[in-house]
């Protein structure tokens, strides 16, 4: 592999990256030959993370062949610089301490991404297993939703079915997010019958 392609090579390969064009008449630019192709995917690697799905996708944007994509994706993956399921796991570390989200929503979000199903199975439950939904139910509420907790808020039906619904979309399932609310809240003390069975999950 040419490992000496200077910043000007670089912006060049760049600009080899075809796109969609909006004017038929331009002619199409010439793919990346594989050593630039991987160049190009080390650039992207160090900017965020990439699934291998996500990765590949892009890649076939700018390469002349499948054979190329999957050389790349072949030395990358043998270098541990593309792995699925360390993408898995900092998702799910994101999820528990930044993000506060539940187990759910991590998971989601990488099947979004179409991560391998046992990286995310690994990854997530290395993060998740010991965690106390109900208890980060009650801290994602506290601090991402702590505007429901002003003047009375969640004594409105209305304004309570809405903090339930960003719960459950934060990944969190019904019961954690209704013994949540049940401690800011003497409404949701009957919050199932007053919630209906659509809400039930």
């Amino acid at each position: 592999m040419n490992t000496s392609l200077s910043p000007r090579v670089m912006f060049l390969a760049d600009a080899n990256c075809p796109f969609p064009m909006m004017d038929s008449e331009k002619p199409m630019r010439a793919p990346l030959k594989r050593e630039a192709l991987l160049e190009k995917a080390l650039r992207w690697l160090s900017q965020r993370d990439f699934s291998v799905a996500e990765l590949k996708t892009r890649l076939k944007t700018c390469a002349g062949s499948e054979y190329d994509v999957e050389w790349v994706l072949e030395r990358l993956e043998g270098a541990r610089f593309l792995d699925d399921g360390s993408v898995a796991e900092r998702r799910a570390r994101s999820g528990k301490e930044q993000r506060l989200v539940g187990r759910r929503r991590v998971e989601q979000e990488l099947q979004a991404r179409q991560v391998d199903p046992d990286a995310i199975r690994e990854g997530v439950s290395a993060v998740y297993d010991d965690v106390d939904e109900d208890e980060l139910a009650r801290r994602f509420l506290q601090e991402k939703l702590r505007t429901f907790l002003a003047s009375g808020k969640l004594e409105d039906p209305k304004e309570l079915q809405r903090a339930y619904g960003r719960m459950r979309r934060a990944g969190f399932p019904h019961g954690s997010t209704v013994r949540a609310l049940r401690q800011y809240s003497e409404l949701a003390g009957n919050f199932d019958e007053m919630a209906g069975d659509e809400l039930e999950g």
